[in-house]
């Protein structure tokens, strides 16, 4: 059919407004005449009956084509207001009245004129149409708008600690206000998904993270005691663990979650940015987790609460020491060793190296106590740093699998319960041998250095016993070459006086987790002691020398060429006589000068320069003056 509507033609099928006709009922009407007799059944045949037949058509599809027409055909319809972001500020239109097609008498003529099949152009009536909307609900919506964008977007995901916003800016330009002309008084809000999209792809990497493994956070609190450059450790030490002799336990350790991997889906952050604007602007950050960490929460929640098992401190003079100490601690801190694993020093550390930034310091080498650079000395001092783990892992309850106690006793360090550290042995070496990892954190001042352990050994601790001294020696008297020609043949010179040597014994002792013993393991250790070294001349016979020594060349000035010759050749000199011209008649005959001088090799060739007197005749007179 044919459609006019304000002078415009358009054309309308039937299937446009599914239009149906009900065939069915108009069949069973018709079967349902001529029913009383074969008479009035064969009246059927030639008698005409008019029938109606039910017609239907889909308005809201009518409403469309109504909405479509009013668009095309007519310059002044109804107004319902606009509401249009401009900047970050709502841009308002007012509603007006204008023209529309009379929706309830244009349906009634399009119905009838597609039932009776008319050909007839069908006019369509118009109205004055007023809009549904008024001022205050443009006013209203507008209001909203502003308000939505002026609090921007906020997403937080307190568990990665992540955040996602929108600003202000950005979504004012993604933000959609429709006002409806369907008969609602509430404005319509969206947002273009074209604006947020870019937003949550510049912000991918910072939400897409690896997976975390589950970790332990430590705060250690300095509580050594103030440097003193004198201090001894007590003859008689008798200590229990922290925590079971009234000492604080200041250190703390926190446990930190694993977090799953994280991808982003921008789909759903979409999604909750849209949620979130038209709520109160806050929401929850979605994200895809799709990564295992390979050390869950779970896998840490079977050790157990872990605790502060065990601390030493050491104290340290001196830069160099200082230095390679603290890069020790260094490369160690943070180190975790699991249940049954061993931890060795020389391994995880490897060879102190110049390269590694270890510097020359004094060392034990051969029982003395070396401080030349020499390549033995790089890392020098880093004993104490072996002393402090090893009382670490004492205290700790773990198990000892390697130290060593130095060779010679240094007092900062307790008796016997000491270890020195060299590559690739000696080394420092414990195994974990409880159910929960060992942690170990280490911390220094300008003067001392502190190895914590952390773990849980389900309420064991461990203290300590020593034995007094025994078995006291002297020092082992070493004699050795001089090298630098100071020491004299025949005589002596003392480099150092050494030290005692002497056993001692420390007993480990384990306490349950009421406090009761369960067991002692024995430590024994003798101090050799540092060697009394005494310096010799290179041709002692005691220092690998023929015992063929130098000898002083006697002072023989002054006296006379034969009895100077005469001298030196008892002492077992060559001697070689040369003459000088002197004016003093004393001189004469005289030896005035020796050379060589000082100590040499017996037969060496010493030359005697001898005055020869020159009478010059110039009488005994001078001029005055």
């Amino acid at each position: 059919m044919t459609v006019e509507v304000n002078g415009e033609s358009f054309t309308l099928a039937p299937q446009d407004v599914a239009l149906t006709f009900d065939t069915g009922g108009a069949v069973a009407a018709a079967m349902a005449q001529y029913k009383n007799g074969v008479a009035e059944w064969f009246q059927a045949f030639s008698d005409k009956v008019n029938l109606p037949v039910a017609a239907t058509i889909d308005e809201n599809l009518l409403d469309d084509k109504f909405t479509e027409w009013e668009q095309a055909a007519i310059p002044n319809p109804a107004f319902e207001g606009s509401v249009e972001m401009v900047g970050q500020r709502a841009e308002r239109r007012y509603p007006e009245e204008g023209t529309a097609i009379n929706r309830d008498a244009a349906t009634l003529l399009v119905r009838d004129a597609l039932i009776s099949g008319s050909t007839s152009t069908v006019s369509l009536p118009t109205a004055i149409a007023t809009p549904v909307h008024t001022a205050e609900d443009i006013d209203a919506a507008a209001d909203r708008a502003e308000s939505i964008v002026a609090r921007g977007v906020e997403l937080t995901n307190d568990e990665y600690g992540f955040t996602f916003l929108v600003p202000p800016p950005d979504l004012a330009k993604a933000l959609e206000i429709r006002i409806p002309t369907n008969g609602t008084n509430d404005a319509e809000f969206s947002l273009d998904q074209s604006v947020i999209t870019p937003l949550i792809e510049a912000a991918r990497p910072q939400l897409e993270v690896p997976p975390t493994d589950a970790s332990w956070s430590i705060v250690l609190v300095d509580d050594t005691e103030p440097f003193n450059e004198n201090y001894q450790i007590p003859a008689e030490e008798q200590r229990r663990p922290p925590g079971q002799d009234g000492l604080p336990l200041n250190d703390t350790i926190e446990f930190v979650p694993s977090l799953m991997g994280t991808t982003v889906n921008p789909l759903d952050i979409f999604a909750a940015v849209e949620k979130a604007a038209f709520s109160d602007g806050t929401g929850f950050l979605p994200l895809d987790l799709n990564a295992e960490p390979e050390f869950s929460t779970q896998d840490a929640e079977k050790f157990g609460e872990l605790y502060e098992v065990s601390e030493f401190t050491t104290y340290m003079p001196g830069r160099n020491r200082a230095d390679n100490i603290r890069l020790m601690v260094d490369l160690v801190d943070g180190t975790i060793v699991w249940p049954g694993q061993t931890f060795s020093v020389n391994e995880y550390i490897g060879q102190r190296t110049l390269e590694k930034g270890f510097k020359y310091d004094c060392a034990i080498v051969g029982g003395e106590l070396s401080c030349e650079q020499d390549l033995v000395n790089v890392g020098g001092g880093v004993s104490q740093f072996g002393t402090t783990i090893f009382n670490a892992i004492y205290f700790g309850c773990y198990e000892d699998v390697v130290h060593q106690p130095h060779s010679i006793y240094f007092s900062k360090y307790p008796e016997g319960r000491e270890a020195t550290l060299g590559y690739p042995t000696p080394d420092v070496a414990f195994k974990n041998d409880s159910n929960a990892p060992v942690i170990i954190k280490g911390s220094y001042t300008d003067h001392s250095v502190t190895l914590t352990f952390f773990g849980n050994q389900e309420g064991k601790t461990c203290g300590t016993e020593r034995s007094g001294r025994s078995n006291v020696s002297p020092p082992v008297k070493l004699y050795k070459a001089d090298e630098d020609g100071v020491v004299a043949p025949g005589e002596e010179k003392v480099k150092s006086r050494g030290s005692k040597g002497w056993s001692i014994t420390n007993w480990r002792i384990f306490y349950d987790a009421e406090g009761n013993e369960i067991k002692r393991e024995r430590f024994d250790w003798r101090y050799r002691g540092e060697k009394n070294v005494i310096l010799l001349h290179p041709c002692d016979e005691r220092v690998g020398g023929d015992g063929v020594c130098p000898i002083t060349v006697p002072s023989v000035s002054g006296l006379t060429a034969a009895d100077a010759t005469s001298t030196l050749t008892a002492a077992g000199f060559t001697v070689a006589v040369v003459h000088t011209d002197t004016t003093d008649p004393a001189k004469d005959g005289i030896v005035l000068s020796t050379s060589p001088t000082g100590y040499q090799e017996p037969g060496t060739t010493i030359t005697i320069t001898v005055g020869s007197y020159v009478d010059t005749g110039g009488g005994g007179g001078g001029e005055g003056g």
